[in-house]
């Protein structure tokens, strides 16, 4: 048989051209899926690597470090929700102050308390001092018996305290030199490493 009539015969056969269209068919669409899963596992890794960058920088923003503040000597007295005590500030003259305002209620002041206790009870040369704002007697009982604090707070109920000092959020620690100018501050809750950190800068003003 000749080429030509053998190429005739080959296209005269059924279904030789149909069978490799879906021949062709099927490779175009193994490809298409190959396709998808590189790019998915593309995807998957740069959103992975993007997860765990924001991750380390969530990480290394250190909440409630120690920033450097500037002002007067603030007049502080009231009453102790413990001891019923009067309390201020000028008692403490020539001691740094570490001076925590904090309330009951408040997430962040639960967090650092342990901590403050413990800084309180190794740092004798300094004082810590409170200022227990916008909460309750009863609160204010219940919170040192459950953190086992010692040092002396003073109520301030109405929050005119915290307001003077321009608190702007709990938990807040103020570190007072030995002349009580305020030189530094911790918005948020502070750990006993800041508050060590803290005062050696109060101790450099003094």
């Amino acid at each position: 048989m000749s080429g030509r009539k053998a190429r005739q015969a080959r296209r005269a056969q059924p279904g030789a051209q149909p069978q490799r269209r879906r021949l062709t068919e099927r490779h175009i669409a193994y490809l298409a899926a190959a396709l998808a899963v590189v790019v998915a596992v593309v995807g998957g890794f740069a959103i992975a690597h993007k997860r765990s960058g924001a991750s380390a920088e969530a990480v290394s923003a250190p909440p409630g470090a120690v920033s450097r503040e500037s002002g007067g000597a603030p007049s502080i007295r009231g009453r102790d929700p413990i001891t019923g005590k009067q309390v201020s500030l000028a008692q403490f003259a020539g001691k740094p102050v570490v001076l925590n305002v904090w309330a009951s209620w408040c997430t962040g002041c639960n967090q650092e308390a342990a901590d403050l206790a413990r800084f309180a009870a190794s740092h004798r040369r300094a004082q810590v001092l409170g200022v227990d704002t916008q909460d309750t007697s009863g609160g204010a009982r219940a919170f040192y018996r459950r953190w086992h604090w010692h040092h002396p707070s003073i109520a301030d109920p109405s929050g005119s305290l915290s307001a003077q000092l321009a608190v702007t959020g709990l938990p807040t620690t103020y570190f007072l030199d030995r002349q009580h100018r305020i030189v530094g501050k911790i918005v948020g809750a502070g750990n006993r490493a800041e508050f060590a950190q803290g005062l050696r800068l109060a101790l450099r003003h003094s």
